[in-house]
C-alpha cells in the first residue's frame, strides 16, 4: 500500500479539474444553511419542548428530506468517474501496469471518494459551534458523536458502491445510475417495505427496519449507538471493494 497517498493525492487534484465537486459542495452548503436555519427557528419557537437537542439533531440532518435528496444526488455524482473515466479514456490499462496493486487503486479512489464525503458534511457540523456557544443552547454531545460515526460508516459503504459500479462500465452516467438505484432502495424504498410488512405483520418487518438507512440514521442521530449497524456497514463496505479488485484485476488479465 505504499502508492496509495500518491494516488489519492492524484485523485483530489483530479476532483477540481471540472466544475462538478464545487456545484455539488456549494449545494450542501446551502442545504446545510438552510436546515440549519430551520433548527434555530425551531429551537426559538418551542425552546421548552426541545431542551435536549436529541430531537432537534435528528430533524437537523437525519430527519431531513432535503438531506436525503440531497445525498442520493452527490454521491453518484462524485464517484462516478473514479473508474470509468479511466476506462473511458484507456488510462486504466496506463495506471495498472506502473508499479502500483489493483488494491492499491481501488483504495486510492475510494479514499477520494470519501474525502470528498466528509467534505460534505463539513457545513452540518461548522454551525454547531454557534449554536452551542453563541446561541448557549448546551446540547448533548452524545448524539453528534454517534451520528457522525453513523454517517462516516454509511459513507464508507455507499462511496464503496458507487466505485464499484464506476469500475464496471466506460460510461459515467450509467456508473451515476446504478449507484444511485442502490443508494434510492437503501433509503427511501427499504421504508416503505417496512410500512408494508408491519401492516401484515411479517416476521421479516424488523429485518427490513434494520438494514433501511433512514431508520440506521435516525438511531444514530438520537444517541442510539447500535455496533451491529456500524459492523453492517463496515463489513459490506470490504465486500465490495474486495469485488472492485477482483473485478478489475480480472479485466485486467493480471
Amino acid at each position: 500500500m505504499r502508492h496509495v497517498s500518491a494516488l489519492l493525492n492524484r485523485e483530489l487534484a483530479a476532483y477540481f479539474l471540472g466544475p462538478m465537486a464545487y456545484l455539488v459542495l456549494l449545494g450542501f452548503q446551502v442545504i446545510a444553511f438552510l436546515n440549519f436555519w430551520e433548527l434555530v427557528d425551531t429551537l426559538s419557537q418551542r425552546r421548552q419542548e426541545y431542551s435536549s437537542l436529541r430531537d432537534p439533531m435528528s430533524a437537523y440532518i437525519s430527519g431531513s428530506p432535503a438531506f436525503w435528496i440531497a445525498m442520493m444526488v452527490a454521491i453518484p455524482l462524485l464517484t462516478m468517474r473514479l473508474m470509468a473515466e479511466e476506462r473511458r479514456s484507456g488510462t486504466i490499462e496506463t495506471l495498472l501496469t506502473l508499479p502500483v496493486t489493483e488494491t492499491e487503486v481501488v483504495v486510492a479512489k475510494w479514499l477520494a471518494g470519501l474525502v470528498m464525503y466528509w467534505a460534505l458534511l463539513l457545513p452540518f457540523a461548522i454551525y454547531l459551534p454557534f449554536l452551542y456557544y453563541q446561541a448557549r443552547f448546551y446540547f448533548d454531545i452524545g448524539p453528534v458523536l454517534t451520528l457522525a460515526l453513523g454517517l462516516s460508516t454509511m459513507g464508507m459503504m455507499l462511496v464503496a458502491f458507487g466505485v464499484f459500479f464506476s469500475s464496471m462500465t466506460r460510461n459515467q452516467l450509467v456508473a451515476a445510475i446504478w449507484t444511485f438505484v442502490v443508494i434510492f432502495i437503501l433509503v427511501a424504498i427499504a421504508p416503505l417495505f417496512y410500512i408494508f410488512a408491519v401492516r401484515q405483520h411479517a416476521g421479516w418487518a424488523e429485518g427490513i427496519r434494520f438494514g433501511s438507512l433512514l431508520f440506521q440514521i435516525q438511531s444514530f442521530g438520537l444517541g442510539e449507538l447500535d455496533l451491529r449497524v456500524v459492523v453492517l456497514h463496515l463489513s459490506v463496505c470490504f465486500l465490495v471493494l474486495y469485488l472492485t479488485v477482483k473485478f478489475l484485476r480480472t479485466g485486467s488479465g493480471r
